[in-house]
């Protein structure tokens, strides 16, 4: 059976996803932030055929994917299984984003980077929020409606305290109007503010088919972005 895993660790009870204070690697530049990157119209390099898209990666043994599924609802499928060091347990699905050249003979990863998925948790249950501010940069709905998927940045660096941790994750409640906001939860708890860390982060949908309200507080206000599930 198929199992649905959240690649990064949640604390018991608690809505936080914990963040190590040093992140993982930031990607090279030259790689796209958007949804999907079609390829180059010429040339045949190395980077020719690149892609980048948001995906839900299949594991057929621990550490080994055979498939991807996009956000277009695409099957992309592999020659050979590849070796991850993050998707630990095997017949899983993992949220993630997928680097991949698409040739005209075959598909053939480059990178995949694993995404935080960030399960809502009712306000009512979260005691002491905190939302201290990101850098926002983007929110949008899949293509398949299954995933709100948000961008932004935390500022972070190397503390002295090698147990300082950040936690992010999503507060849910139901407005008057019937809107169903979405606070995105962020406590820098003593870490420090050196440099900024790109975050990508899916909230999943499936239970949710009414009007959303995504509010992020950031270090220019607050933000505040409407979408339609119905």
């Amino acid at each position: 059976m198929i199992m649905k895993q959240n690649i990064w660790k949640t604390t018991s009870g608690n809505m936080a996803t914990w963040l190590p204070c040093c992140l993982v690697t930031l990607l090279l530049c030259y790689f796209a932030t958007s949804c999907t990157s079609e390829s180059y119209e010429t040339g045949d390099g190395r980077y020719s055929y690149l892609r980048t898209d948001y995906v839900e990666v299949h594991t057929s043994k621990p550490k080994q994917i055979d498939y991807a599924i996009s956000d277009r609802d695409e099957r992309i499928a592999f020659k050979e299984a590849f070796a991850v060091k993050w998707a630990e347990k095997a017949d899983t699905i993992y949220r993630a984003l997928l680097y991949y050249n698409r040739t005209p003979d075959g598909n053939k990863p480059i990178l995949v980077q694993p995404i935080y998925v960030l399960q809502p948790k009712e306000a009512e249950s979260v005691e002491k929020p905190k939302t201290d501010p990101v850098g926002f940069e983007s929110a949008w709905l899949s293509e398949n409606g299954r995933y709100l998927n948000l961008v932004f940045n935390v500022k972070t660096g190397k503390a002295d305290d090698e147990k300082a941790r950040q936690t992010i994750g999503i507060m849910s409640e139901n407005l008057p109007d019937g809107t169903l906001r979405l606070t995105l939860l962020h406590g820098q708890e003593n870490v420090p503010q050196y440099y900024s860390t790109r975050i990508y982060a899916s909230i999943p949908m499936q239970d949710i088919s009414q009007r959303l309200l995504l509010s992020v507080n950031t270090y220019d206000g607050l933000v505040e972005r409407a979408f339609n599930t119905e």
